[in-house]
């Protein structure tokens, strides 16, 4: 794949971010301008949708301004971003985000174009059973 260096890289982190503004505040047109036309997107429990028309569908299924992304970490590199981050909900008539989330990793495929052509998301989730083992850099753990 071509890819436009470092410029591309920045302008894939931007159009990427913009991603989650769009659909934070249920902006499915603006959502639509930074992907390809056959993009695909897999989400856990989900079946995959491929194709814009068919992500765009999943996404305005979905929309809901009682729901929004807080984003932690990115990391960029030549036609992938991944973004760590948390997935937050607001109950009807409450007046704050809910304390709880859910923790997510997007990892993003950009096109040649520098447009959004795959972003698959992965869910943390506890190990099954709690085996005991403290989470990575927990205290106690050797280095």
């Amino acid at each position: 794949m071509s890819y436009a260096g470092s410029k591309g890289t920045t302008a894939g982190v931007k159009h990427v971010m913009l991603t989650y503004h769009y659909l934070d505040i249920g902006d499915i047109d603006g959502y639509a301008s930074l992907t390809e036309q056959d993009m695909a997107l897999n989400h856990p429990g989900a079946p995959p949708h491929r194709g814009r028309d068919a992500v765009l569908s999943a996404h305005a299924a979905q929309a809901t301004l009682l729901r929004r992304h807080e984003l932690d970490t990115v990391v960029a590199d030549e036609g992938r971003v991944v973004v760590l981050g948390r997935v937050v909900h607001q109950a009807p008539g409450a007046r704050r985000w809910a304390p709880h989330g859910v923790d997510f990793a997007d990892v993003f495929t950009l096109s040649k174009h520098v447009l959004v052509r795959d972003c698959r998301r992965y869910y943390y989730a506890p190990p099954p059973g709690g085996d005991g083992v403290p989470p990575c850099g927990a205290a106690g753990q050797g280095s």
